[in-house]
């Protein structure tokens, strides 16, 4: 029995149609991902002593957000680090940064729907959740703090840009960051055929032009997922653009976690 080209162009545009829709319903579930696992940080040179305290935020009256400080004892002066993780990452690791940077207390909350934290995380609980941690972090450290630090990766750099350009931070590090998700679909064949449906667009031109703390950018040597001429392209829209490095050895996912990005953090961080 013979097809028609009109059914099997039916066909094609129904699978099509039933794509985008479940593209359209479940974007945040794959913008954000799953944790399939935690990836922890091999200890670093310093030796400190640090306090490692779970944390809960109430972001709304049905949603908590899991946490964790990392708290170096004996510091004179509080230099507070908070760090919003990407796609599929469990935080939990960042409470070993501590032994990279020496005197810095380093805060990271787990997305909606990550690890403990309730509820499902999208474009705008994200960013909304991004700016109630910054202002929970600042009550809880109050007027001791004399350095207060963003850091974003890969799809936690919208949210760190988010915060810096509506909150004053010290200064801001980006980790494989991106000007749009619509740019990053561009190379994907199938997304790019659905991106009419992409409303979580993760425009970060906006928020980085409104930034006015120092930025550094630090890039993947391997990086499949966010190219360097998308981590420059955001970077052209920045007031105060900071060093661009590359991290020899790294990958996508490896770049936060890896001994010469945690050492590259610390010189900046800790340098004149």
């Amino acid at each position: 029995m013979s097809v028609s080209l009109a059914t099997l162009a039916l066909g094609a545009f129904s699978g099509y149609a039933v794509s985008t829709t479940l593209f359209w319903v479940a974007q945040g579930r794959i913008i954000f991902g799953k944790v399939r696992r935690v990836r922890p940080l091999l200890s670093g040179p310093v030796v400190c002593q640090q306090t490692v305290h779970p944390l809960r935020l109430a972001v709304t009256s049905k949603v908590q957000l899991e946490g964790w400080s990392a708290r170096p004892l004996d510091t004179p002066q509080r230099r507070v680090l908070v760090y919003f993780g990407g796609r599929n990452e469990h935080v939990g690791w960042a409470c070993g940064m501590p032994t990279y940077l020496g005197p810095w207390t380093i805060y990271a909350f787990n997305y909606r729907g990550f690890g403990q934290s309730g509820g499902r995380a999208s474009e705008a609980t994200a960013k909304s959740d991004a700016l109630k941690i910054f202002d929970e972090v600042c009550r809880l450290e109050g007027g001791d703090c004399i350095e207060m630090v963003v850091m974003g990766r890969s799809l936690g750099t919208a949210m760190a840009l988010a915060v810096a350009a509506r909150r004053e931070v010290s200064r801001v590090i980006l980790l494989s960051p991106f000007e749009s998700l619509e740019q990053l679909v561009r190379n994907r064949p199938v997304l790019h055929s659905m991106r009419w449906a992409l409303h979580q667009k993760f425009d970060c031109r906006r928020d980085a032009a409104e930034v006015q703390a120092k930025t550094s950018i630090l890039m993947a040597a391997q990086d499949t997922r966010i190219s360097h001429p998308s981590s420059l392209a955001l970077v052209a829209h920045l007031r105060r653009p900071g060093p661009v490095i590359v991290v020899p050895g790294t990958n996508h996912q490896s770049l936060p976690r890896h001994p010469s990005t945690q050492i590259i953090l610390a010189t900046c961080l800790n340098g004149p």
